[in-house]
């Protein structure tokens, strides 16, 4: 006597373990093959400083919006590259390597930047800086 009815399952059937162990093995793949270490171009030592090393004075040349110079706080009369370069040599008089901040404003013209930092060359200061405003 048959107590059980016949059933059967005609319903296809997904088995996701081998896709699982596929996967797994392309993760350990990936792990094993990645290197983790930051790689430089060139293995050096940096220098060590001294505490006592003299900073040179910085000569502070601000660049107003309408085009105003002023150099260590003194307003130029005439803003011209000679005169910025005279003004320039004589703020940096006995420091041999002197260093030129430009302060210019945002709406300052390009030119105006261009021609402080061509007075600075023509004064014989190779180091220019410019200056910007951290933004919160």
């Amino acid at each position: 006597m048959h107590l059980r009815a016949k059933y059967t399952d005609d319903s296809p059937d997904i088995n996701f373990i081998p896709l699982i162990d596929v996967l797994l093995v392309i993760v350990i793949f990936l792990a094993v093959s990645t290197t983790f270490t930051q790689e430089r171009a060139l293995d050096i030592l940096l220098p060590q400083a001294q505490s006592d090393v003299e900073i040179p004075q910085a000569i502070n040349l601000t660049i107003s919006a309408d085009g105003q110079v002023a150099i260590d706080q003194q307003v130029l009369e005439i803003v011209t590259i000679d005169n910025m370069v005279a003004a320039l040599t004589r703020s940096q008089a006995g420091q041999s390597n002197s260093i030129v901040v430009i302060r210019a404003d945002a709406n300052a013209t390009h030119q105006s930047v261009v021609s402080a930092m061509q007075a600075a060359r023509l004064a014989g200061i190779e180091k220019i800086s410019l200056a910007a405003q951290v933004s919160d």
